[in-house]
This record gives C-alpha cells, structure tokens and sequence, in this order.
C-alpha cells in the first residue's frame, strides 16, 4: 500500500463512522471500569480506616497521611512523565515531517501526542505509587544523630532520612529518560512502518533522526554525571577485607578509599566534558565522532577497574592489616554505637571459692535462684491447668511481682482458645460460640511442691483462693487468636459465647469492648473482603453485633505502624486493677548506617518503643522509651499523637519492665565479634586475626554434638558496684571461641525502670584460672555416679529423664551452678523435678550437692566432707587420706557417698510408688 492509498483509506467516512462508535463505546468501558474500580479503591480504604480506628485512636491517621502522600507523588510522577513524553512526542512528530518532506510524501495520519502521553503518565504513577512517600516523609522530617561518617563527615541522619528520597527522585529521572530513550526509537520504527511497507538502514540515517537519538543519549549521561555523588556516598555501604571469624566487613577499605574515592570525584567533569564534545560533533554533523566520545566514558571505568584490581593483589592483599587497619576500626566503631553496645560498662570478675557465707549473705538471691525449666514448665501447665479441650498454653514468660511483700521471679502464661482442638468445628462453634480464653496461670520459678510440679500462685478458673485478683479474665487479643469472630449475636438468649468451664455462658461487653459494628454496610463489605458470604445470610448477625479482627497481637501491633520492626514474642501482665495486658517490644532499624556491619538484615537497632494491648478489647497504645533514638524521633514528628511519651507510661509496665529477650541475643551475637574495642592498634590486629573471638557457652548435646544457652532471666544482686538489691537480670555466659569451653565472659543487661537496658560485661582476666564453662560444668555433672546411676534406674522404670537449664548464677564474686532433673513417668505427660544439682569450682575441682530441692542440694555442697569432681573425670572427697586408698574396703563415712545412699533410695522409692500407683489402677480396673 503506498501513501495515497493509505490516506484514502484513513479518509474514507464509513471507516471514520466506524471509528466514533468504538471510541465512544471504548470511553464508555473505560468510564465503567474506571467507576467499579474507583469504589473498590474506596471500599478498601474504609475498610482499613475502620480497622485502624478499631485498634487505637488515632491510628488512622497513619494510614490518611500515607495515602495523602501517595496522592501527591502520584501526581507529581504522572505531570513529570506526561511532560516528557508529550514534548519528546512534538520533536518526534517535527523530525517525521521533515523527512517526509524530504522524501517528498505527504501525509494526513494524526500521530498521537497527548493521549498516549496521558496513558503512561497513568501508568507510570500507579507503578511508583509507592516509591517515594515514606522516604519523603523522612526527608521533610530529618533529624541528626549527632555522629559524623568517618570519610565524608556528614552526619548519619543524612544517610538514613535525606539521602534515600535524593537517590529516589534521581533514581526516577534516570529510568524515566531511559524509557525515552527506547521510546523515541520504537516511535520513529512503528511510525515508519506504518507509513512505508519496507524502511532500509538508509531511511534511519537521516541526521535530524539521528541527532535527536544522540542528544537523548547526552542527556542520559548529563544526567547519569549527577549519580556520581551518590555512588562515591555509596562506598561507605560497600565491603573490604577478610577478617576471621567475620568475612568481608562492611564500609569503605583501602581500595574505595584511595581509588574510587578519586575516580567518582572526577568522573562526573570528564562526563559533563564528554556531552559537552559530543553535542559539538553532534551539531557539526560529525556523528561518528560524536560516537567516540561517548565510548571514552566506559574506557576509563574499564581502566580504573583494572587499576583497582591489580592495587589489591599487589598492594594490599599480601599485608591488608596494615593497608586496611583504620578502616577497620572505622567499622568497629560504627558497629559497636548501631547495635548499643559501645557503653557497656565493663567490670572484671576474678573467681573465689563459693562459701557458706557468702550463700548467707546472699539469702534473697539463692532464695530466687531459678530451679525450674522454662519447657517443662509449659509443658506441666499445658497438663495441669489447660482444664477443657479447647484451652492451650502458647508459651510462657518470666517476669518479677510482689508476692507477700517480696519481689519474686514468676513464670506467667496466657489460658488461650485454640479452635484447633475444638471437636466439632462448625461455622456457629467457629464463630460465634469459642471466642475467647480464660485467665492467666502464674507459678514462682523459684521453687515446686513436693511432687516435683508447679506451685501454682494463680491456678485454676476462678482463683477465688489467690491474693493476685484477676477482675476480667477473658483473653479475645493474644497470640493464638488468629482468626475474627462475632460477638453479641442477634439471638441474644438462645446463642451467647461459651465461657471457662465449656458450660457456662457469657455475652461480650460491647459497650465497653473493642470491635466493629456490623451494619449493613459492613456487613457487606467484610463478606466481600474475607469470602464469607455468611455475614450476608446469617440469622445470627444482627446490626448490634460486632467482629472482633485482627485478634493475634503482634499483627495487631504491626498493622497500625509497618514502619516499625514488632517483635513476635509479647508478654501478658495482670495489672493493679486486675486486668490482663500484652506487653510487645517494637524497634526501628535501618540498614543504611555508615560503616556498621549487617546482622540479620538491618544495620541498626533501638528498642524504642513498648505496646500495650488490652486482651479483653484490644485497646492498643504506643509508648516511646527512647528518647535519644532520632529514628523514632523523626516518626514522632511525622506521625504526631500516635506515641505516647515515656512519662505517660502506665505504672504497671513501670514495676515490670522487661528487656527483650530478641534485642539481647541479637547483642551477644555481635559482642562475639566486636567485643574488642577499637582504641588500639594491637586490639584492632586481635580483631583481624581473630585472637579473641567469642562464642557462645553451650552444653553437650547427643544429637548436634553441642547446644547453645538460650539467655535467661534470672532474680540475682550484681557483683561490685552494681549489686545493691535483688534485681531481674537477663544474662548470657561467653566462652573462647575454638575447642575451649572454658567461662570468658558473661553479658548482663537490667530490667528495672531506673536502669532500662544497662549492659554490664564480666569479664575473667586471662591470667586468671580456667573458670569452668557451662559444657565442662555439665561433663562433670554426667559423670557424678550416683546421678548416672538414678537415671539407669529411672529409665529402667519406663520413665523419661531429661535435664532443665543449666544456670551460671553469679553470686558476689563466685559462680554457682544450678541444673534440675527432670523425669516424666509412662503414661503421664507432666514432668516432675526429682533432684537438683548445684556446683562450684574451687582450684581444679567440681564441687557438687544433690537433693531434692536447692536448699538440700546447697547443704550437701557444703557438707563438711562434700563431693567432687576432679579434672581426672573420677568422683572423689577432699579427704586426701581417704581419696585414692583403693584398699581399704570399709563402708564410706563421707556425705558424698551418704549422699549417694540417700539419692539411691528416694530412687527406688520413687520406682516403688510408681509400680504401687499401676497397682492400684489395676485393681480398680479388675473391680
């Protein structure tokens, strides 16, 4: 088809008749289509406006600024994109004609400008949409940090709030003007096409065609000019080194520091001199040389990567301490301040012998010495108190009350629904009958009863007997409840909830409850969103009912503040006024800060804010307790009236803070490595070479050959200056990295609200006596006989015998040893605690007693002739006269071997009362 033709077809007016028809039928669609979506768009919006509002006042706000923000941008990136593409369109269409002129065609087809300019505008800002609001948020609300990067000295807050949205906007600039670049092509192509059946490579050397595609190229290169400061900002991010025990470190090296630190400094004038010599050539017409000048810009990076490299093999790599030493301790540094542990306060630990004397004077510390184990505690209470088949213990948590007028560790756990139990799970079962849990079990870590199993000071449904009063027990918001239900059903006295004991009945308080009203409006709206057309058809919803939603706790927090890291391991509190709250951590962090090292994803951390979540309505609040963190700072100016200031803190959470669990062990992790600190060469050379690595203290372990110690919390007075009361301590023992097991160090931070989050090192000088690791500790207990002797017998029975916890407890400047026997007889699920081990380290031996609770076990450790435990792996006494006389045959007069007879009849007593129990089952059987 040649010109002519194609324009008498194009002016043909049926195929113009044609035309309007569809267009007006296509904009109808699209009208259509634009509406349905439109209301979806605003279904959804409201929708999770409601849930925000329904979690905590004001939260919603969050959500309607973010949206306000995407708005602004959308429309920013679609004026942006429409702009370009329409005047990239009007140079298209000015060079078309001059070449068809040229070629002396004429032509009527309207080549399209704004229309298809207006369509990838529209999608352009829907695929951006969320590219730049929250890094503009932080932008417009930076703060400092008041530390400076080591190569650049700008302030850290540059990196993590300014900088992201300056790399964002150039970052759109840049592939914006790539999508013109290849959109300026395939226009010139299809136009072509359409207009001649066959284009030669003759036809695209038409200069003002070819110009056009050079001076967008320049202009990609003016631009990419404008990237070098980023990239050379960029160095600081990168990696350098190879440190054992740690691999390559994160930050600017020697390398980035004295090479491409040079290279992105000049690049971008010899840039701006190449465009500038390009559009010369250009607008000489010397397109070849034009293209010579572009192709020298990836010649020198070509040039400057191979410098590079052969610097490396050359120069640093055979001496890299020396080349790399400073920017080493730059890393150390940074590290040390991202993760908090820069301040902790030191403290040298040198080892005595444990006495009767210092355990006197110490009485409210070993009166709180944990002897119970944190899993077969669960476990029992799982058995004991979970008391129907549709209640389940999820875990449990270790916090300090005031029991009698005495501060004591408890172990505290949520009666919760688990509908995963349930029997029957029909629809009305599912959602409107088992709705929520029941209570709290709380039992001391401190002690047990006489059968071994929890000593219960909260038990039970009612806890009528218990001087901690529980006024609203019902658990709707906990970790378990991870689906939605309906309270206050319309057939209020035929179908109400089942409560506690599976026959009692209660109706939720929806006047003083949390939850949404369902309407008709939103009845229709959540069987849309969740699938369930039961909302729709349901006898039982009336518009009084209410849905109870996001009910698992930590996605309940984290819904409301996605800016924020939630951790998923909250703990429940009852209050003063007895009510039942969860208590959740929730930290910023970053992965942009200068020169620190990744752990886990993120370079930086703050446990900067608690939440508090009401089990019974699902009332959230935020707190901030950390007001040097600018990170939450700079959320607390964006988002204001979300978060409550720290001395808004209720005092409940007050008298029972604790110090997470996750932070901490995120701590020791980096402390293995960076412990050293970086105020010496020498140390800096120990860091390289990893002389002085830690790891974790571990026990043995049959399976993986060794287990890691889990932090622990435990009620102890602090060694030194620090120890003027009984406190609770959460801690974690180090030992030497390698084959060594011996005690190195052991971290400690406190929990109390006067010294939230102090970090506290003990450390054993290293001309010190190797002080017995917990892995050593345990070697020795598995060596005691009559300990060996009572688990053969025990397990000959049909019973399990496991081991709990194995306690490092610092007492004053000793360190007692505390580990529990457990045994869980056949056909009972409930562990029960048959004996406790406690140990000290004198000299070279283990000194040990056994009993069947810690103050029998203490006595026989202190008995006048006590068991031990040499490095020579043999039981022996500190009677040197009796220890080793291997003929002497006479009966044993010493405690240890009293010890013994005593442990080896409370062991067959232990068989006997078992086999009478089985006994007596199978007389009542018979009967």
């Amino acid at each position: 088809m040649d010109i002519n033709e194609f324009n008498n077809f194009y002016d043909r007016n049926e195929f113009r008749n044609t035309a309007k028809k569809l267009k007006g039928r296509l904009i109808a669609v699209i009208a259509v289509f634009a509406v349905v979506v439109g209301l979806i768009v605003a279904a959804g919006i409201y929708l999770d406006i409601i849930q925000l509002n329904e979690i905590g006042k004001k939260l919603s706000s969050i959500y309607i600024k973010n949206i306000q923000y995407k708005l602004i941008f959308s429309v920013f990136t679609f004026i942006l994109i429409f702009a370009a593409i329409s005047v990239t369109n009007i140079f298209i269409k000015r060079v078309l004609f001059k070449f068809l002129k040229k070629n002396g065609t004429q032509s009527n087809i309207k080549f399209p400008n704004y229309s298809i300019a207006a369509v990838i505008g529209l999608l352009g800002a829907f695929i951006t949409r969320n590219f730049f609001f929250q890094k503009a948020l932080t932008f417009f609300n930076s703060e400092a940090f008041n530390l400076k990067d080591p190569l650049f000295s700008k302030d850290v807050g540059y990196y993590i709030f300014q900088r992201p949205f300056l790399i964002s906007i150039y970052d759109f600039i840049l592939y914006l003007w790539i999508f013109v670049i290849f959109y300026t092509i395939a226009y010139y192509l299809i136009s072509l096409i359409l207009v001649y059946s066959n284009v030669s490579l003759e036809d695209l050397k038409f200069k003002s065609l070819i110009r056009h595609n050079i001076i967008n190229v320049s202009i990609f290169f003016l631009i990419k000019a404008v990237s070098y400061t980023f990239e050379k900002e960029g160095l600081l991010f990168g990696s350098f080194a190879n440190v054992r025990g740690v691999g390559s470190v994160l930050g600017a090296g020697y390398i980035a520091n004295n090479i491409w630190k040079l290279y992105f400094t000049i690049a971008p004038f010899l840039l701006l001199a190449i465009v500038a010599v390009t559009f010369f050539f250009v607008w000489r017409g010397k397109l070849k040389s034009a293209g010579f000048s572009i192709a020298i810009y990836p010649a020198v990076w070509i040039v400057v990567s191979i410098i590079a490299a052969i610097t490396q093999v050359a120069y640093v790599k055979p001496d890299e301490i020396n080349a790399e030493g400073k920017y080493l301790k730059n890393n150390m540094t940074m590290t040390r301040k991202a993760y908090n542990i820069d301040n902790i306060e030191s403290y040298p630990f040198k080892l005595e012998p444990l006495k009767p004397e210092i355990i006197a004077r110490n009485k409210e510390t070993v009166d709180n010495i944990r002897v119970v184990d944190y899993k077969a505690t669960l476990d029992s209470n799982k058995q004991l108190q979970g008391l129907t088949n549709f209640y389940s213990f999820h875990e449990g948590d270790i916090i300090n009350y005031n029991i009698n007028g005495k501060e004591t560790p408890v172990f505290i756990s949520a009666r919760e629904i688990n509908k995963d139990l349930l029997q029957s799970k029909s629809y009305t079962n599912m959602m409107f009958k088992y709705t929520h849990g029941y209570g709290i079990v709380m039992n001391p870590i401190n002690r047990f009863t006489r059968e071994g199993q929890s000593d219960f000071i909260i038990s039970g449904l009612q806890n009528e007997e218990t001087e901690l009063k529980i006024n609203e027990p019902r658990i709707y918001y906990g970790e378990l409840t991870k689906d939605y239900v309906v309270v206050n059903p319309a057939q209020e006295g035929k179908l109400k909830e089942t409560d506690y004991d599976g026959k009692t009945e209660v109706s939720y308080d929806t006047q003083n409850g949390g939850g949404i009203k369902l309407g008709f409006l939103n009845k229709v709206l959540f069987a849309l969103r969740f699938h369930d057309y039961n909302f729709l058809v349901s006898s039982n919803i009336s518009s009084n009912s209410k849905l109870l939603l996001n009910r698992q706790v930590v996605e309940r927090a984290q819904k409301a503040v996605p800016f924020l890291r939630v951790d998923n391991d909250p703990y429940i509190l009852l209050t003063d006024d007895g009510k039942l709250k969860w208590i959740l951590d929730a930290y910023t962090t970053t992965n942009l800060f200068p020169y620190s090292q990744d752990f886990g994803g993120f370079n930086y951390i703050r446990n900067s804010v608690k939440i508090i979540i009401d089990a019974y309505t699902g009332a959230t609040d935020y707190y901030i307790i950390d007001n040097n963190d600018p990170i939450i700072k700079v959320y607390n100016k964006i988002y204001p009236g979300i978060f409550n200031s720290m001395d808004k803190l209720p005092e409940f959470l007050k008298q029972h803070m604790r110090y997470p669990e996750y932070l901490f062990k995120l701590q020791t992790e980096v402390l293995k490595k960076y412990h050293i600190n970086p105020d010496s060469e020498q140390n800096i050379t120990n860091f390289y070479g990893g002389q002085d690595l830690w790891k974790l203290a571990s026990i043995p372990d049959k399976e993986s050959g060794e287990e890691v110690l889990e932090p622990y919390y435990n009620m102890i007075k602090l060694p030194g200056k620090f120890g003027k009361n009984e406190e609770l301590i959460l801690m974690r023992p180090f030992t030497p990295s390698g084959e060594r097991h011996n005690l190195g160090s052991w971290l400690s931070v406190r929990n109390s609200m006067e010294n939230y989050g102090q970090l506290i090192q003990f450390t054993f000088p290293n001309e010190a006596q190797n002080i017995f690791g917990p892995y050593q500790v345990e070697v020795k207990i598995n060596q005691i006989d009559s300990i060996s002797k009572d688990i053969t017998l025990w397990s000959q029975s049909g019973s399990a015998v496991f081991k709990g916890n194995l306690l490092v407890i610092p007492i004053e400047n000793s360190i007692l040893y505390v580990e529990p026997i457990y045994i869980r007889s056949t056909g009972n699920a409930i562990p029960e605690v048959r004996r406790i081990i406690t140990g000290y380290q004198e000299g070279n031996e283990f000194r040990y007693g056994i009993g069947t609770d810690l103050r029998s076990a203490l006595n026989n450790m202190f008995s006048a002739n006590p068991a031990t435990v040499t490095d020579d792996k043999t039981d022996t006494t500190t009677d040197n006269k009796d220890a080793g006389n291997d003929n002497e045959d006479k009966p044993s007069q010493n405690v240890g071997d009293k010890q013994q007879v005593i442990d080896q009849i409370l062991s067959k007593y232990d068989v006997l009362k078992k086999q009478m129990d089985e006994l007596d089952k199978l007389m009542q059987d018979l009967r």
